[in-house]
Formats: structure tokens, C-alpha cells, sequence
């Protein structure tokens, strides 16, 4: 995971926080009526998902937007919950592009106490690369070892609830990261910096791994 400027508000967003949040609110807060309907916070998807090349702001593996993608289509996750923060329904600031893997399989409507890393938090102190390290060993993403013990436990409360040390995703991402390191120190070392800024471009998969690879090399 990386930080991911989600950037400004689109046009129409606050028409329909002012038109559709209280159904919500209402439903989730006080049991009134069925549940609402309306999910436009889906025609932002788009916008979300140009902000990172299609690649899912949690586990960085692009999305595929073809009909039947399955667990990497592209959704619009509630960072913290619909059914918790139903006042959120339609804040820009609280939505982020997401495989349906990350969202709908793993992370669902749970919401810890001490809450999830934000990829896209305003504050920096709370941004990804403040909680997340990465063993090029195991491909595992693993708190950070200075981290107190609240904001360590939200680190391993967002990686093991939202499966990015499952199997595959170890697979996918230390495949990748070993042959970014491999051509890495290859090169001369007057290269490496060009080569490293080429390979953390926004359009590539792991560019967050691939970051933290990179800040072990140097080291």
C-alpha cells in the first residue's frame, strides 16, 4: 500500500450527499424505511481509479474493468463502513478505488476499533509509508518496527483484514519486487535512481512494495 492523492472534489458529489445521506442515515441509524437504492457514488469510480492507473489503492493489483472480472473488478469502497458511518455516504473523502477482492471479500463492513491505514489520509504522520514495511524475503507486508502500540495494531488489523499477506498477493508481489531488485543492482549505480523512478510510476502494479524495496537497497 502507498498514498494515493485522491484529489479534489468532483462537480456533483455534494448534490447528491445533500439528496441521498439522509435515506441512509435514517436507515441505519434509526431502522426507518428499506434500505436506499441509490449508489451513485459509483460514477466516481472512474475518476478514483485514474488516480492510481486502475491499480487498487489496498492491495495494488490492477483492476480490470471488462465485463465478469470477478475479484478484480473495480468498486467504490466505504473506508469506513455504510453501515457504521452512514453520515459518509457521499463524502468524497471517505471513498476509495478498490478490487471487489479487497472490498467486498476481505474488507466488508468491518471497522476495528483503532480503524484501518488510510491510502489516501490528508494527515501525513497517518499515510501508508508511516505504518508499512516490506520483507523481500517473504513478499509479507509487515508493521513498521518502531510503530507504538495502538498505530501497530491498526497495521495488522489492515493487512490481515484485508488478505494482503494471502498467498497469491505474497506470490504476485515478491515475483515482482525480486525482478525489480534483481535488475536493480544490475545496473550501474549512476542508473539506479532513473531505473527506480521508472518502476514506481503510478502504472505499475506494487509501485508501494517496490518503494520500500528501493529504500532497503539504498540502505
Amino acid at each position: 500500500m502507498r498514498w494515493i492523492d485522491r484529489g479534489p472534489e468532483p462537480a456533483g458529489v455534494r448534490e447528491y450527499d445533500r439528496e441521498f445521506t439522509q435515506g441512509w442515515v435514517e436507515y441505519f441509524r434509526s431502522g426507518v424505511g428499506g434500505r436506499p437504492d441509490d449508489s451513485f457514488w459509483g460514477e466516481f469510480r472512474g475518476i478514483l481509479g485514474d488516480r492510481s492507473a486502475d491499480n487498487c489503492w489496498y492491495c495494488e493489483r490492477r483492476c480490470l474493468r471488462e465485463p465478469d472480472s470477478g475479484a478484480r473488478a473495480p468498486t467504490v469502497d466505504h473506508f469506513r463502513p455504510l453501515s457504521r458511518f452512514p453520515e459518509l455516504a457521499y463524502r468524497w473523502s471517505n471513498w476509495i478505488f478498490s478490487c471487489y477482492r479487497c472490498n467486498g471479500n476481505n474488507k466488508g463492513d468491518s471497522w476495528p476499533d483503532e480503524g484501518y491505514v488510510d491510502p489516501s489520509a490528508t494527515n501525513e504522520e497517518e499515510r501508508p509509508e508511516r505504518y508499512f514495511d516490506y520483507d523481500t524475503v517473504t513478499g509479507e507486508i509487515i508493521p513498521m518496527p518502531e510503530l507504538p502500540s495502538e498505530a501497530r495494531m491498526r497495521a495488522q488489523r489492515t493487512i490481515d483484514d484485508l488478505g494482503l499477506n494471502k498467498v497469491d498477493m505474497r506470490y504476485y508481489r515478491l515475483d515482482w519486487t525480486r525482478r525489480f531488485i534483481e535488475d536493480w543492482q544490475a545496473l550501474p549505480v549512476e542508473d539506479r535512481s532513473a531505473f527506480a523512478e521508472f518502476a514506481t510510476r503510478a502504472g505499475n502494479e506494487f509501485v508501494g512494495a517496490t518503494l520500500m524495496a528501493v529504500r532497503q537497497q539504498r540502505e
